[in-house]
């Protein structure tokens, strides 16, 4: 297969990445909402609620989930915690910012995590392509909340975030192995973008855990050829899906796509989620997606 330079690529969006930038800041400027918590307020009851089916049950992946939260910040690190009853163990999800982006300006997608029962986190920096500040809130998370962190990891972004969603991927595999669960999930990747590795390529290449990702299909930053390019740097031995958010841009932010195929892919993928996992791929049969490619397809068995 013909090997793809990415820099060219980097180079023609480099301008148009100036842009989402500062677009970005104004998001960020916008009230802060992240203690509301209208709407969000039903709590599981501890009768309901054991390690094992703490998060069972919970079918409606793009509507706001049955859990309440509190925000918390360590040092740089943001995190979303799940009002959970004793006992229960959940996934930890850290969300990696686009260029020029903080972590307000993905509130919206981290709150919906958050009330779908996951210790979500998210590391205030605006460049996070090297992958390593999500290790670091990941491993936070753990250490704080250890009584319902559980050894499930889920690793999402956007833009220059969702090419750190793979960096941060691969990066956990080097350090946990086996130890943990992981997961990855890129919305609209712009791999090898900003701080990301010089040889991210070659990282891709030796993920083994399940990723998805997609583009938008009126994105004119990252366009379905870019994300495509990190569908085929992955391992032809590892399990990948790539849709088209139709109707998606760069910006405004494709929230409402990310919202719904995170809880659905992560909940399939961390959980095993059966229900989850056939919600999944009947998404492109809506008007909202469309299929683009996948590998190594797994059943929902």
């Amino acid at each position: 297969m013909r090997r793809i330079s990415s820099r060219p690529l980097a180079a023609m969006i480099l301008i148009t990445f100036v842009l989402f930038a500062c677009k970005a800041v104004a998001v960020a400027a916008e009230p802060d909402q992240e203690n509301d918590t209208s709407g969000m307020t039903i709590t599981a009851s501890d009768d309901d609620m054991t390690e094992s089916s703490c998060l069972d049950g919970i079918t409606e992946y793009a509507e706001t989930g049955p859990f309440s939260y509190e925000r918390k910040t360590s040092g740089r690190v943001k995190m979303w915690v799940p009002d959970v009853s004793e006992g229960c163990k959940v996934p930890v999800i850290h969300f990696a910012n686009g260029t020029g982006a903080r972590c307000i300006a993905y509130a919206g997608i981290l709150r919906h995590l958050a009330s779908h029962g996951f210790l979500t986190t998210c590391y205030e920096s605006t460049s996070t392509g090297n992958g390593t500040q999500c290790i670091e809130a990941v491993e936070t998370a753990m250490e704080q909340y250890p009584d319902i962190a559980d050894n499930k990891l889920g690793f999402t972004g956007h833009s220059q975030g969702g090419g750190a969603a793979f960096i941060c991927t691969y990066r956990a595999e080097q350090q946990w192995g086996d130890e943990m669960s992981i997961a990855g999930h890129a919305i609209e990747p712009a791999s090898g973008f900003g701080q990301a590795p010089m040889n991210w390529s070659s990282m891709y290449a030796q993920i083994t855990s399940p990723m998805f990702m997609f583009n938008g299909s009126v994105d004119t930053l990252v366009s379905a050829f870019y994300v495509g390019m990190a569908f085929m740097r992955l391992s032809d031995d590892v399990e990948a899906y790539w849709y088209e958010a139709q109707g998606a841009a760069h910006i405004p932010i494709p929230t409402k796509w990310s919202k719904e195929s995170a809880v659905a892919w992560f909940r399939w993928k961390l959980l095993g989620d059966s229900n989850a996992c056939e919600y999944f791929k009947s998404m492109p049969d809506t008007f909202d997606w469309h299929f683009q490619n996948s590998k190594n397809e797994t059943s929902c068995d």
